[in-house]
């Protein structure tokens, strides 16, 4: 899959007023990071519930559904770090240029 491209706040330069300086840079998907990321602390829940001692007061099911969704919560907050850490690189490697508006002045 090819990254979204996403133009920064456009500038106006000083060299052409028809001319808009933007910086185009790939940026992550949002949502497969928070899916892979919880889907990685599912499956480590599940692998610890199933691995660990058995409990008396509960059932294998329910030990690995409640470890199930707390590491699929920790799963999502280090992927929504991850995920910022990976946008914020590729935007300072994004690279600068020079846009030229065409007919649409809807936005003007």
């Amino acid at each position: 899959m090819e990254p979204m491209q996403q133009p920064a706040e456009p500038t106006p330069t000083p060299q052409s007023p028809q001319n808009i300086e933007v910086v185009v840079h790939s940026s992550p998907k949002f949502w497969p990071f928070m899916g892979v990321g919880a889907a990685i602390g599912i499956i480590i829940g599940v692998l610890s519930a199933f691995m660990g001692p058995e409990q008396a007061e509960f059932t294998r099911g329910s030990v690995a559904g409640f470890l199930g969704v707390a590491f699929a919560v920790v799963g999502v907050l280090l992927a929504g770090i991850i995920f910022l850490i990976v946008d914020r690189v590729t935007l300072k490697r994004g690279r600068r240029g020079l846009a030229t508006p065409t007919g649409d002045s809807e936005h003007a």
